[in-house]
């Protein structure tokens, strides 16, 4: 045995060394051939053949990769075993191995798909083609060049049957958004606002720059998936997702500066002077020695001819303005792991000094593989708002713009005369004080600062059980911190009613909110004709938040704000807190979708939601939501064979569903009761610190859901390749169990809501998208939108054929006259007054009594009461019709004197782009709405003080005077009155002396044409050729220029037509729609920006 050991040993030696010398030719020659190699070419489209710039190249399973440059052209580093994966959007991806290769051309084939669009409807995607709802959408690289601070701000104009209105020019002004006219009378008519997946309370939650693509679902069949939540449409934001491939750092940057666009003309200093005197002249003697003291004898008033006088309008809105917003983005990863990350700052200055809005946006996306057929991915987002300033809209708690019109351009004699503060009073020294701030330092003593913090936690996973069917787990957790800072100075009206002290008030709250969905769905074919997919889902969200406010008085002012909210311990008085704890709204849901395609002819898609909301009562909780849509791709017939080299696309969609709305507070159907603060019964005149609970609203136990029926038809369509396309839709909507606020009679309460009222919109739509020009070095496209809609209140409370509201822009100077009616027949939003008929002349009387100093009026001559005054009915007072002919004027002689809804709405674009340069112009119109211009009602009277300025339209060459300006002598005889005002130079207006101080009345001629066609933005920018950007390191460098709100073609007369005041934020705020009443005004802005990719 050890012989023959031996003899084998020493025959294998041999052998072993023979093969140990393979082995290491072999890994030698294999390292040879794996070495890195340089591997460049060109990246084609296949069918065009031309370059395709900006593709990912990467080497498969590594984050070593480039992207094409503007000719298609690529070079990298790389082993030469290899895998190569180049993909580019709209193109399917391609992996090619390189087997030593070291050059390597491609063509990508367009990825049908993506062509075709993939749009989000809700738990899913479905491309555009097999559409069978009525939904809108803008493509993010729509919005990618144009330089906007909101996201609806970017919308405005886009989609049709979609309008969006900017509630005014603050820098966090509220967008007001309505799809396809709303559904409720008194609930919330805003769509509701999903992005990526999650509701979100506002867009303003994500940044613009992070968006890829926005859905706007329009019809039940697209939105009954959300079953309560999809009455009035729903927006689906998508942001941009992580990318494979090298990692990419993008920054996009700009600067703007801002300034009023327009001023309105008021009276100078000298005829603002005469007029305040001819209104003390009428007024008696003791009005016009108060005038003396002020302004001084009628024979010095000719100082006032030289006085410059105060611009307020300047003073309040004169600056130009900064704003600034910047974004970096980083994107990057592997095949298994991607990621992408972007941080925002924006910076809005507002118009007004001390006003701005900032904001700070993060968003972290990170998508991960963990095995073939599972998936995992997470979502951070954070918002973090700051606004400073007071605001301007209406309310005794802010500084309104429409001081800027009213104050007085001259402060009297102090224009003249010095005065030495140490001589007077502490009483007239406080009065010398007040009388000499400007706007801009009136509005420091509203100091005002909110703060916005949002965090959102999001991730799923995705589960790929076999071929075709997918579970999906998602979850997720929002926490929301809202504060709000109003402080009110020594010199505001309500430190006065305490003390004259500075005084402050700090609200906070928090909002947190959990999600978690499941959904499984299936895809699968039959033979090659029967395609389906359905998906099956459970939702449970549940929604929790509390309140505080603390309320102080008796504040030093030597205190700053700052040091007064760091210590509010400081004041003289006891700080009253209160707190509240809201009841949690929770829902949970089921919900499902069948979609069905025949042959990619015929199309069906069935949807059903069924939710369950504590915010009604048991009985009630539960509600259903189904939908069914089919379409008809009519060019796959065989007998449109012959129109197939013209026209490319014909479906038809038709479609109904049911969709609810429950945006009730959550304990609405229950008694609740709130502090009183006022002293209890027997006390006497001092409070003694006792709180009463009182409502008087009788609570509900049967309310149930709001729900709109839509019935949706709709045509798409598509000419030459889809160089021309649109989509004609035709809609009509019915809501019912609508909740209105209804008198009864019962001990302790004065109103109930009940389910009762219901409406109906009925519009058509057009959308029209045409490629003018595509080729390579030269594309021109276009785009027109359109829609009409007509709203209708079918029912309000039984017995009840109409109601009238107070807009309340005049506070309790609006009480019993109601300026809004809503009828039955008729739509939400009719502005409700008396007939403007010009004004009295000197034929309407017979004579003036000097005694009772009054004017007898003729018979047949119809008088009022509704006035007021000191002056009476006289020549040149305003007249109003008597339309029921009783002789005299009163609340009996009301009618709708204007109707807030549009005829329509849209807008038009144009995009170029020439070699580097591109170009792009955005027009918004809107047609047929009347806007309650209550601006011009305050400002060509004497409303609420003597001695406010007026427009200039109110001066004695346009509007009727009673002044002998020769001799300072107030004219009553009727044929002077006559020659003066009535002759070959006949005042167009009536005296700005016709209305008592506190007497505001809605009448007709305050009614305007609010129709506009608005230059929304124009943008030019430069792409800088890539030899150029290369040399500073970019494989993109572009700089434009872009110009905002250039121009309005409009009759309106106010700052600006796109306009709906805030002024009443009650439950019926939505029925008074369209006032005009110191909203802050729009600037006009140029923006100068670049984007750069690294």
């Amino acid at each position: 045995m050890t012989n023959f050991s031996k003899v084998k040993q020493k025959q294998l030696c041999p052998i072993c060394f023979r093969i140990g010398v393979l082995v290491l030719l072999f890994c030698s020659t294999s390292s040879v051939f794996a070495q890195d190699i340089t591997v460049s070419g060109k990246v084609i489209d296949a069918q065009t053949k031309e370059s395709i710039p900006g593709t990912n190249v990467f080497v498969k399973g590594t984050t070593i990769g480039t992207i094409t440059n503007i000719d298609g052209a690529y070079k990298l580093e790389a082993s030469s075993e290899a895998i190569l994966v180049f993909s580019f959007i709209g193109y399917e991806s391609q992996e090619i191995p390189l087997k030593g290769k070291r050059i390597l051309n491609v063509s990508l084939e367009v990825d049908s798909e993506q062509l075709d669009e993939v749009v989000a409807i809700g738990y899913g995607t479905v491309k555009k083609r097999d559409l069978t709802g009525a939904v809108s959408s803008v493509q993010g690289k729509a919005l990618a060049n144009i330089p906007v601070s909101s996201v609806a701000q970017a919308l405005t104009g886009r989609l049709a049957g979609v309008q969006i209105t900017t509630a005014d020019g603050s820098p966090d002004a509220e967008m007001i958004i309505r799809v396809r006219g709303g559904g409720s009378v008194t609930g919330d008519n805003s769509p509701l606002y999903i992005v990526d997946g999650f509701p979100v309370s506002s867009m303003s939650d994500v940044s613009s720059n992070d968006i890829e693509t926005i859905d706007v679902l329009k019809d039940a069949s697209s939105t009954a998936i959300y079953g309560s939540q999809g009455a009035n449409g729903v927006v689906i934001i998508t942001t941009k997702s992580a990318k494979a491939g090298k990692t990419q750092v993008s920054y996009n940057g700009f600067f703007q500066t801002k300034k009023l666009r327009n001023r309105l003309d008021v009276l100078d200093p000298y005829e603002y002077t005469m007029r305040n005197y001819e209104l003390a002249a009428l007024g008696g003697e003791d009005d016009l020695k108060n005038f003396e003291n002020k302004f001084g004898v009628f024979d010095d008033l000719d100082l006032y001819k030289f006085q410059k006088g105060t611009n307020w309008q300047d003073d309040m809105f004169g600056a130009d303005v900064l704003s600034q917003q910047h974004n970096i983005s980083i994107t990057g990863g592997n095949e298994k792991t991607k990621f992408s990350l972007s941080t925002s700052y924006n910076h809005d200055g507002g118009l007004m000094k001390d006003n701005d809005y900032t904001r700070y946006y993060l968003n972290l996306k990170v998508n991960h593989k963990l095995a073939e057929n599972l998936k995992f991915d997470a979502n951070v987002r954070v918002s973090d708002g700051r606004t400073n300033g007071s605001g301007t809209s209406g309310g005794s708690y802010k500084v309104r713009t429409s001081d800027a019109v009213t104050k007085g351009p001259v402060n009297g004699l102090q224009e003249f005369i010095q005065i030495n503060p140490g001589t007077l009073t502490d009483d007239e020294y406080s009065e010398w004080i007040k009388s000499n701030l400007t706007l801009s330092e009136r509005a420091a003593q509203y100091w005002k600062r909110k703060y916005n913090k949002k965090y959102s936690f999001t991730g799923g996973l995705t589960w790929e059980i076999v071929k075709g069917l997918t579970y999906r787990l998602d979850g997720g957790y929002t926490i929301g911190f809202n504060e709000t800072q109003n402080y009110w100075g020594q010199y505001t009206s309500n430190a006065s009613y305490v003390g004259g002290k500075p005084l402050v008030d700090w609200t906070k709250s928090t909002a947190k909110n959990y999600r978690e969905v499941q959904t499984l769905a299936y895809n699968f074919n039959i033979s090659t004709l029967h395609n389906f997919n359905i998906m099956l889902g459970q939702e449970l969200v549940s929604g929790q938040g509390d309140e505080s406010n603390i309320y102080a008085t008796g504040y030093s002012t030597d205190l700053t704000p700052d040091k007064i909210f760091a210590n509010l311990g400081l004041g003289e008085g006891i700080p009253k807190v209160t707190s509240a704890v809201y009841d949690n709204d929770n829902l949970e849901s089921f919900f499902g979708r069948i979609g069905y395609n025949y042959n990619e002819k015929y199309l069906l898609t069935l949807t059903a939601r069924a939710d369950g909301s504590s915010k009604f009562p048991s009985k009630n909780h539960w509600g259903i939501f189904p939908a069914a849509a089919f379409a008809w791709r009519i060019t796959q017939e065989p007998f449109m064979e012959s129109t197939e080299n013209w026209l490319s696309n014909l479906k038809l969609r038709v479609s109904y569903g049911e969709v609810g709305n429950n945006r009730i507070k959550s304990t609405m159907y229950k008694q609740n009761y709130s502090i009183q603060d006022s002293k209890a019964y027997g006390i006497g005149d001092k409070f003694s610190g006792y709180y009463g609970a009182k409502n008087k609203q009788l609570a509900n136990p049967n309310l149930k859901w709001e729900t709109t029926v839509t019935r949706n038809i709709g045509l798409d369509f598509g000419f030459f390749n889809e160089k021309l396309s649109g989509t004609l839709e035709a809609y009509n909507n019915s809501s019912k169990d609508l909740l209105i606020e209804r008198s009864i009679v019962a001990p302790g309460y004065e109103t109930t809501v009940e389910n009762v009222g219901a409406i109906s919109n009925k519009g058509i739509e057009l959308s029209l998208n045409a490629t003018i020009i595509n080729k390579k070095d030269f594309t021109l496209s276009t785009n027109f939108n359109i829609g009409f809609n007509k709203s209708n209140v079918d029912k309000l409370a039984d017995g009840i054929s109409e109601q009238v509201y107070s807009s309340g822009w005049a506070g309790t100077d609006n009480k019993g006259n109601d300026d809004y009616r809503v009828k039955v027949g008729e739509p939400v939003g009719l502005i409700y007054g008396w007939v403007t008929d010009g004004y009295y002349t000197t034929d309407d009387f017979e004579s003036y009594d000097e005694s009772s100093e009054q004017y007898v009026l003729k018979d047949g001559v119809a008088g009022t009461g509704l006035l007021g005054g000191v002056i009476g009915v006289r020549p040149g007072t305003i007249k109003l019709k008597d339309l029921d002919n009783s002789g005299t004027v009163d609340r009996e002689d009301r009618k709708v004197i204007g109707n807030t809804n549009p005829d329509f709405t849209g807008g038009f674009s144009m995009n170029a782009m020439y070699h580097g340069f591109d170009a792009s112009v955005m027009f918004s119109f809107v047609y047929g709405n009347d806007i309650y211009n209550a601006n011009k009602i305050a400002s060509t009277q004497k409303y609420r003080t003597n001695d406010a300025n007026l427009l200039a339209i109110m001066d004695a060459e346009n509007s009727y005077s009673y002044l002998n300006r020769e001799t300072g002598e107030v004219v009553t005889d009727l044929q002077t009155l006559k020659t003066m005002n009535e002759g070959n130079n006949k005042k167009e207006l009536w005296s700005p002396y016709s209305f008592g101080n506190a007497v505001v009345l809605p009448h007709s001629w305050a009614v305007e044409d609010g129709s506009f066609l608005r230059l929304q933005n124009i943008t030019l920018g430069y792409t800088l050729p890539e030899a150029i950007s290369q040399r500073v390191s970019c494989s993109r460098f572009r700089v434009y220029c872009t110009v905002n709100n250039l121009w309005t073609w409009t009759n309106y007369t106010g700052y600006d037509p796109e306009v709906s005041s805030p002024v009443r934020s009650s439950s019926t705020s939505g029925l008074t729609p369209g006032v005009d009443y110191s909203s802050y005004p729009k600037s006009l802005s140029w923006t100068f920006g670049v984007n750069v990719t690294f």
